[in-house]
């Protein structure tokens, strides 16, 4: 059975989630490793420190050698942030249906299309077929089988900032790293997290990171909407770290240890809890009701953002639309509560889970991975795992040219160039052969 090792980096704005995976077809997935550790080079998803970026992977490398004795080379990459732009948009293609019904090949050529034009300022991320029109007629979902050589489609088209995609790689690149390719992470956390059912029947991810939360909206099992919002989790750690003046780990475990989305007995409690001052380095008592305040507000913020995003999205008229809230402050006490008085009550926490497809199942995912928190990175290997499966060769993975011979990398882009250089190499032998034929052909009919 043939194996092969895969592994993804979510670099995020608080911490650097790393996991090692071996699969095997028929999509079966054996956890191989996994660390995680803070990341101090990021803001609001964006890169601002290269050198401290690229040390956080150094030392989630270093783990993964220490612990797993893996010696990674190469690494899929999330990204994030408010420089990723979204558009839809609609393009003819040309020469389909040269059988005389439209193929899957017919299809496949719109995103290897999409992928070679260009965005102002732009470069694009993922191409995502979301509706065909043929013969003028709109909403078809899969043309494949029809009788038609006008066909024309629209896609969703996810770009980011070439300066940011920069930072990222170059961080990676000075920690010793190779980039296998860029994954958006709202795309990636929805493989972990949302069911083919819920797609299909319409639901939004609401996934909140530490310094962004990434909306994705899913109709018809497609994308048809994307969004951020720069506000997440570490934003309601450093409201009690300003507020209190104490160190960020400390509000960090207050916050998830007593914050709150809303009022209940919890936030009338008159017990105080002990914080140390960065400033006196004294201990002073603050009340557990003032401290949720802090937490209630901002959560409030967040789910009028949110909603403000999602306007167009009528939760209201669609009952089956649901929201699947993820990522760290997902867990927050309350939240799933001040979503449904205020969006829809039709809402879950969303954790990852080991069999959340019918094609790809985790055998031995650990119980910590089983978090929120964990959600994007797991989702890397889930997107990942799956385009290999399917021979996908839309425009989402975008290597680096590489060569790589190590056991504990892999790429795409050099599988699909090993199996097109082992083609050429058959052709030309058969030419070869053919042209020496030709010759002796040639030399016994000049003989006669």
């Amino acid at each position: 059975m043939e194996y092969n090792t895969i592994t993804a980096i979510d670099i995020g704005t608080t911490k650097i989630a790393t996991v090692v995976i071996k699969y095997s077809k028929p999509g079966n997935i054996e956890i191989l490793g996994h660390s995680v550790v803070p990341c101090k080079g990021l803001s609001k998803g964006n890169v601002v420190d290269v050198e401290k970026t690229s040390e956080g992977i150094k030392q989630s490398l270093e783990v993964l050698r220490d612990y797993y004795n893996l010696n990674i080379k190469s690494a899929f990459l999330g990204i994030t942030g408010s420089h990723v732009n979204f558009e839809d948009r609609w393009d003819t293609l040309d020469q389909v249906a040269s059988t005389g019904v439209i193929t899957r090949e017919d299809i496949i050529k719109n995103p290897l299309k999409n992928s070679e034009q260009q965005i102002e300022n732009k470069s694009i991320l993922h191409s995502i077929p979301v509706g065909y029109s043929v013969d003028g007629s709109e909403e078809i979902l899969n043309p494949i089988g029809m009788h038609s050589s006008n066909l024309s489609v629209r896609t969703h088209l996810i770009s980011a900032s070439p300066s940011a995609i920069n930072k990222l790689v170059q961080s990676a690149t000075n920690a010793g790293l190779i980039s296998d390719g860029i994954i958006l992470e709202p795309l990636a956390s929805s493989h972990a997290v949302i069911s083919e059912k819920e797609k299909a029947e319409g639901v939004l991810m609401v996934d909140i990171g530490g310094g962004t939360t990434d909306l994705m909206f899913f109709k018809n099992k497609t994308v048809s909407y994307t969004g951020v919002i720069p506000v997440g989790g570490y934003h309601f750690t450093n409201d009690i770290a300003t507020t209190y003046k104490i160190d960020t780990r400390e509000a960090e475990y207050i916050k998830i240890k007593y914050g709150s989305a809303i009022q209940s007995q919890k936030n009338n409690s008159a017990e105080s809890i002990k914080m140390k001052s960065e400033l006196s380095k004294e201990e002073i008592d603050v009340p557990i009701r003032e401290l949720i305040r802090l937490t209630r507000d901002r959560s409030e913020e967040l789910v009028k953002l949110i909603a403000i995003k999602t306007k167009t999205i009528d939760f209201k008229e669609n009952p089956n639309y649901r929201i699947v809230l993820t990522g760290g402050t997902s867990n927050l006490f309350g939240l799933e509560k001040l979503i449904a008085n205020n969006i829809t009550s039709n809402v879950r926490t969303g954790n990852p889970k080991d069999n959340l497809t019918q094609d790809i199942k985790i055998n031995n995912l650990p119980e910590e991975l089983k978090n929120p928190r964990f959600s994007t990175v797991l989702g890397m290997i889930l997107w990942t795992v799956g385009g290999i499966m399917n021979e996908t060769s839309d425009s989402s993975f975008r290597p680096e040219k590489i060569e790589k011979n190590d056991p504990y990398t892999y790429s795409i882009s050099t599988q699909i160039k090993y199996l097109i250089d082992i083609l050429n190499k058959f052709f030309n032998n058969i030419k070869k052969t053919s042209q020496q034929i030709i010759n002796n052909l040639s030399k016994k009919g000049g003989q006669q």
